[in-house]
Parts: structure tokens; C-alpha cells; sequence
């Protein structure tokens, strides 16, 4: 990294700062939460939002689940989230696959899921 970036970090005092100093605005988000029940059949989780930066998903159940951004998600096919284990995805390692939905499915009936997005919110 170069010495500009290097005076973008001294010389904020924020998180919000360093931003309108890199990129001449700010970006201001809100959180939005959610618990989601999650059984056997494949539900959304997280809805289309071309807004969102980050998400963090949270397997709060006893049961495994599994993650997919298609409908068909299954126990066979999705990512596998054990009990407590999280899925995050942000705009900045993952692009454009924030903004899709995310649906989920359980190995077994009476899992739940924590979800916390973060979206941009205007200033």
C-alpha cells in the first residue's frame, strides 16, 4: 500500500471517515436481524436486497444446516452449517452474490438460524 492510504488511516477517526476519505462519500449501513426457523423443506433466508455489505449467518440450532443460493438446496447440495458454525459473505471478497437470496434447508426438523445483514442506509 502506498503512503496516501497509509495518511487515510492516521488521519481518520472512523470507520466512516477512512471511507469518505477513500472514496469521497460516505457509506452508512443499518443493521437488519433476524432469527429464522428452519425445517426440512428449503426456506429463504435472506431476501433480494441490492443494498446489502455484509452478511453474517449463524447456525443457532442443534441440527446441521445447509446454504445455497438456489431454491433447490438440499442436504446434498449447499454449504453445511454444523450448530454454531457461520456463513459470511461481504461486497468486497464476494461482489454481487450479496445481493441474491440465500435459502437454507435442515438435516432435521426444529433448527433456527441467526441472520444479521448489514445495508446501506442514505446520509
Amino acid at each position: 500500500m502506498g503512503a496516501g492510504f497509509r495518511e487515510y488511516i492516521q488521519n481518520a477517526q472512523d470507520v466512516r471517515e477512512l471511507l469518505v476519505n477513500l472514496y469521497g462519500q460516505p457509506f452508512v449501513t443499518h443493521p437488519r436481524e433476524q432469527t429464522v426457523n428452519v425445517d426440512t423443506t428449503a426456506i429463504g433466508v435472506c431476501q433480494l436486497v441490492l443494498q446489502r455489505t455484509g452478511r453474517l449467518i449463524q447456525n443457532t440450532g442443534a441440527t446441521n444446516i445447509y446454504l445455497a443460493y438456489r431454491q433447490d438446496v438440499s442436504t446434498t447440495f449447499g454449504f453445511k452449517l454444523s450448530p454454531g458454525d457461520r456463513f459470511r459473505d461481504d461486497w468486497y471478497y464476494d461482489g454481487d452474490l450479496l445481493m441474491r437470496q440465500i435459502y437454507a434447508i435442515g438435516d432435521n426438523s426444529g433448527g433456527s438460524v441467526f441472520v444479521l445483514e448489514r445495508c446501506l442506509q442514505g446520509v
